[in-house]
């Protein structure tokens, strides 16, 4: 297979291409997801030790990303495993600090599960890494909005939405219906267009965000 070039390409597309064997695809993602690991991790693990942690989400994202069913949301799949990677870190550094033996197998598996069978959580550090990880996603979506007010109403209207909870129909209605009220000509197929522009800038904000 001919090497391509996937400057620039999202991350879903080097995903896709990466596993098609595209090799300069897959270092590309690789070091695209390493550099955003390392702007989350800075804030939450120790100098010494975030080159590991990174390391060993990075070996994860390696094994993992070929059995994904669909190669969409890759960012969010690895922020979810640097997620549990971080959670792993300090459940480790919290067994090792009380003297007691550490099992690697039971603490390293990707959304672990209790006897229960519910999915396991790591305590105060998984609640500070979500209510981080959607602090950074408000503070994105507020400069956004400075920068591109019609997408800043867009999203508006959809978290308002979300938190009004419902099914997927219900909730797209009601963003539709409540932005047609701000935007009275905004069409379902125009709101779609709209959406995915918003998005990509969304997620320019977000890498600088990360990067900053």
């Amino acid at each position: 297979m001919q090497p391509s070039n996937p400057t620039d390409l999202p991350l879903d597309t080097l995903a896709v291409m990466a596993i098609e064997g595209d090799r300069d695809a897959e270092t590309r993602l690789a070091e695209a997801l390493r550099v955003r690991f390392l702007g989350v991790v800075k804030h939450r693990v120790r100098a010494d030790d975030q080159e590991d942690v990174v390391q060993e989400a990075m070996r994860i994202v390696h094994g993992e990303l070929a059995k994904r069913p669909v190669m969409r949301q890759t960012l969010a799949w690895g922020f979810a495993i640097l997620r549990n990677v971080v959670g792993n870190y300090y459940q480790k550094k919290r067994v090792l600090d009380r003297g007691e033996v550490f099992n690697d197998r039971l603490h390293s598996g990707i959304g672990d599960k209790t006897e229960s069978g519910a999915m396991g959580t790591y305590s105060v550090t998984h609640e500070l890494f979500m209510a981080e990880t959607s602090q950074l996603v408000k503070e994105a979506i507020a400069i956004l909005a400075e920068r591109t007010p019609r997408c800043g109403i867009i999203f508006q209207r959809i978290l308002e939405s979300l938190d009004l909870g419902g099914g997927p129909q219900e909730i797209s209605n009601r963003v539709m219906a409540d932005l047609q009220k701000e935007i009275p000509d905004i069409s379902r197929s125009a709101l779609y267009v709209a959406l995915h522009r918003c998005r990509e800038r969304l997620r320019v904000i977000l890498d600088e965000l990360i990067d900053r």
